[in-house]
């Protein structure tokens, strides 16, 4: 701080003059005192000013939460449909559906994924499929080895009836910075997309919203 230094300096000056001149020894002494009780008032109000860096795990958690994160809507509406469906979740195992044909369409840069496409079928024989959750895993493969740069989970609407297939579409979603890709594929690109739930609601999804 300039203002303690320059007070510091002060006592020095009156320290030095108190040895020099026995005459003013006694003011300068005086004067000394009052310089040190300023610094210490200064030192003090200066702690006071200061704002404390949050070092806490709860403030350290709270402040990793305030980051942008993917809001998932359709397990929002999923959940609401459970509450007036409860048994949706029960009519088509995970092992009745899976994903064929599974491609990747290149996004808007080089060596980019925008969506990947594949073919949804419902092998149950009773229900149509309302609804899916899935997990999408993309590895770059250079040479012999295989390394996964991205993954994805989410919820997705579907109109599947029952022992038939439908064309579905997932969209490689945006990162934290625009026009950024969230990854680049330098080799080949080795995807895999698996089901992780199922819904089967007996009513549709528009008398349902």
């Amino acid at each position: 701080m300039k203002i303690e230094a320059m007070l510091w300096i002060l006592v020095l000056i009156s320290v030095a003059l108190a040895i020099v001149s026995p005459k003013h020894r006694a003011r300068s002494l005086l004067a000394c005192g009052i310089i040190i009780v300023a610094i210490v008032a200064v030192v003090i109000v200066t702690k006071r000013g200061e704002v404390p860096v949050p070092t806490s795990p709860a403030i350290a958690a709270q402040a990793t939460a305030q980051q942008p994160k993917h809001v998932d809507f359709e397990r929002f509406h999923i959940d609401n449909l459970d509450q007036k469906d409860p048994e949706a979740k029960h009519r088509i195992a995970n092992s009745e559906i899976r994903f064929e044909q599974i491609r990747a369409e290149a996004g808007s840069q080089p060596g980019t994924i925008g969506t990947v496409s594949a073919r949804l079928y419902n092998d149950s024989t009773r229900f149509a499929l309302t609804d899916y959750a899935y997990y999408l895993v993309v590895q770059d493969c250079v040479k012999s080895t295989c390394t996964v740069v991205y993954d994805q989970r989410g919820w997705a609407p579907a109109s599947v009836p029952a022992s038939q297939a439908r064309d579905i579409t997932v969209a490689i979603r945006d990162g934290d910075t625009r026009g950024v890709p969230v990854f680049k594929v330098i080799g080949t690109a080795n995807i895999t997309l698996s089901p992780t739930d199922t819904r089967s609601y007996q009513t549709t999804r528009a008398a349902g919203s």
